[in-house]
């Protein structure tokens, strides 16, 4: 096309036809911008379709990264359960002697170190490529920093906390008693057993360690929460839809495991004076409690739950007698409401 323009440029010159050969010049022109301009675009198109490719790998790495962290929150959550279980027979003089020779290693509960240490790789990549990010992606900055930065502060904090208090107090026994040695080596002389037995400030210890161990666990279900969340905006921006989450992503039970514990409750004790009523609303399991503002209750695994913020243990399940019972486990306190139906 350029050459049959120049062709007839070269001919209305020796004409000396120079109109027709400045309109003949401009077209020229015109082609070779419109040309440039075709080629930038397809240029551009490519650059967007790479970038999109990339940014989908670097999402999907978040949300394997998510998926790491999410399975760790329910690690370090199991651990508070179990803890608070003995922390609870600690404070209320229930374990024996005898009890405690068969069984001798939970007694100190200060000696159990977790910590929760979220995965950033793809976080990285992410923040790493923003000059290059499609503008539909800009809807997860928020999300990301909730995440990443926000919530990361108190998590730092709270693993700093139960370390100390962990390697603190594990080696003031060190110092302190001769006999740890064959303690720890597996001999369980039964002075080393009396010392941590009747040791004067066991529940001095216990109380400091459970309360860093709950503020560590439920930093790490909030970040539970929030990446369970990220995860779904990220599948709903790639264009995943599942019919349903299943675990790890799961935060409600099924509603034929949950329907029968639907209903209002009394205090066993009748000791506080406190209702409950429990309800589905809008796919959500909500709490209602006459001392306390309503809350929603968050399907941990098996008969447990939690809450949002730092708050109790809750389990749900039916007694021997078949009756539905809401147990409320905080700070060494197991408080049972049954199903006022039950009876």
């Amino acid at each position: 096309m350029i050459k049959f323009f120049r062709k007839i440029r070269q001919k209305t010159l020796t004409e000396n036809k120079f109109g027709k050969y400045l309109t003949y010049a401009i077209g020229e022109i015109i082609l070779v911008v419109i040309g440039i301009l075709i080629a930038v675009g397809i240029n551009s198109m490519y650059n967007a379709s790479q970038n999109e490719t990339k940014i989908k790998a670097i999402l999907t790495q978040v949300q394997q990264d998510l998926i790491t962290d999410i399975l760790d929150a329910k690690r370090i959550y199991n651990t508070y359960i179990e803890k608070d279980s003995l922390f609870q027979k600690i404070m209320n003089d229930s374990i024996t002697f005898e009890m405690y020779k068969k069984n001798p290693y939970p007694l100190p509960i200060t000696g159990n170190y977790v910590s929760f240490s979220n995965k950033k790789g793809g976080y990285d990549r992410f923040m790493n490529n923003l000059e290059n990010l499609p503008e539909k992606y800009n809807c997860l900055l928020p999300y990301f920093n909730t995440l990443y930065v926000e919530m990361q502060n108190d998590i730092d904090d709270y693993n700093t906390y139960i370390k100390n208090t962990a390697m603190i107090d594990g080696s003031e026994d060190l110092k302190t008693n001769p006999k740890i040695a064959d303690y720890i080596a597996g001999r369980y002389p039964e002075e080393a057993m009396e010392y941590f037995f009747k040791d004067s400030f066991l529940k001095n210890k216990s109380i400091k360690y459970i309360n860093d161990l709950k503020n560590i666990s439920y930093a790490a279900n909030d970040y539970r929460i929030e990446s369970i969340e990220l995860y779904k905006k990220i599948d709903s921006l790639l264009g995943k839809t599942p019919i349903a989450y299943k675990e790890p992503l799961a935060i409600l039970p099924e509603k034929d495991i949950i329907s029968s514990f639907l209903g209002d409750y009394k205090d066993q004790a009748k000791a506080l004076g406190a209702t409950l009523s429990l309800s589905m609303e809008s796919e959500k399991v909500v709490l209602k409690s006459s001392k306390n503002p309503d809350t929603k209750l968050y399907w941990h695994k098996d008969d447990y739950y939690f809450i949002k913020g730092n708050g109790p243990i809750f389990k749900l399940y039916k007694n021997k007698q078949g009756q539905h019972i809401i147990e409320v486990s905080f700070r060494g306190t197991n408080t049972k409401f049954i199903k006022t139906k039950d009876i």
